[in-house]
């Protein structure tokens, strides 16, 4: 009987360590995620103004991948329009310590169907899906293609 109960004894304390260790890596892990949330920056986001009554325009930003692990940008989704396609395709792939900018004449946001006329300033509500599941947020800024300085 007291081999049992020691067994028994033995077996709740292995349990017991391995739990612990089992929520020490989860908690490490969710630091991870963390840490590599915050490495995961976007900037120069801005939403040109569509020209006469179009609700179709384009968007474009900057993301810079400080982390370590390449991310996949799967989609983009917002309250102020009904679609945001990635184009030319998706998902676009960041490698670790790399940037994608986008442009006219690379990867940029498609926003189809606007729900409201958008005014130079306005700040639009964005978020960005990686393929891990986290979503990214961020503002752009709405302006139009006359505001900057063309050279002739």
């Amino acid at each position: 009987m007291k081999y049992i109960i020691k067994c028994i004894s033995v077996f709740t304390l292995a349990f017991y360590i391995q739990a612990v260790a089992a929520a020490d890596n989860a908690a490490n892990h969710s630091a991870a995620v963390k840490k590599e949330n915050l490495d995961i920056r976007i900037t120069n986001a801005f939403v040109y103004i569509p020209l006469g009554a179009s609700k179709t325009t384009t968007g474009f930003f900057t993301i810079d991948n400080r982390s370590a692990s390449e991310i996949r940008i799967t989609g983009v989704t917002s309250n102020f329009a009904k679609q945001i396609k990635l184009m030319p395709n998706s998902p676009w792939i960041v490698a670790a310590h790399d940037s994608l900018v986008l442009n006219p004449k690379g990867n940029f946001l498609q926003i189809n169907d606007l729900k409201a006329r958008l005014s130079t300033g306005d700040e639009l509500h964005l978020s960005v899906s990686l393929s891990n599941g986290q979503q990214l947020q961020f503002t752009a800024l709405a302006k139009s293609a006359y505001d900057q300085i063309h050279g002739h």
